[in-house]
């Protein structure tokens, strides 16, 4: 959730290694932690080591797709309350019945993530909601 010296971690899933990167070197940049995971297999298992204040995932890839990932989260004690963005081109209909944090579309608006990710965290309580470094 929060790691050292304050510092709220995201989970970043998406099997396009360039739009993961992207986001993730972006959120770095607004001062959170970012771990990044290529499918929700993998995201899984991150989060069991590492619980992340947010996950940002995208809908399909390959192993376990977002919406598998979004359940398998909502199963675990640990997990369950870890709030779960969707980023996608196109949402299946069957992602649109899910309780997501918030649904962003591709191709995706950094300003627009940096906006949804600050009022995510304060929704769910988390102190100091903008990761953004002051200096």
């Amino acid at each position: 959730m929060t790691g050292p010296a304050g510092v709220k971690t995201i989970l970043v899933v998406d099997d396009d290694h360039p739009t993961a990167e992207l986001v993730a070197l972006f959120l770095e940049l607004e001062g959170y932690a970012v771990l990044t995971a290529s499918n929700g297999q993998e995201a899984l298992e991150r989060a069991r080591g590492t619980v992340p204040g947010l996950i940002v995932t995208d809908q399909r890839m390959p192993v376990m797709t977002g919406a598998e990932l979004f359940r398998a989260l909502k199963k675990s004690p640990r997990l369950r309350r870890v709030p779960v963005i969707l980023m996608t081109s196109a949402p299946p209909a069957a992602t649109r019945d899910l309780p997501w944090a918030e649904l962003i579309r591709k191709p995706v608006d950094l300003e627009h993530i940096s906006r949804v990710v600050r009022r995510v965290f304060l929704e769910t309580g988390e102190s100091c909601a903008s990761g953004r470094r002051s200096g």
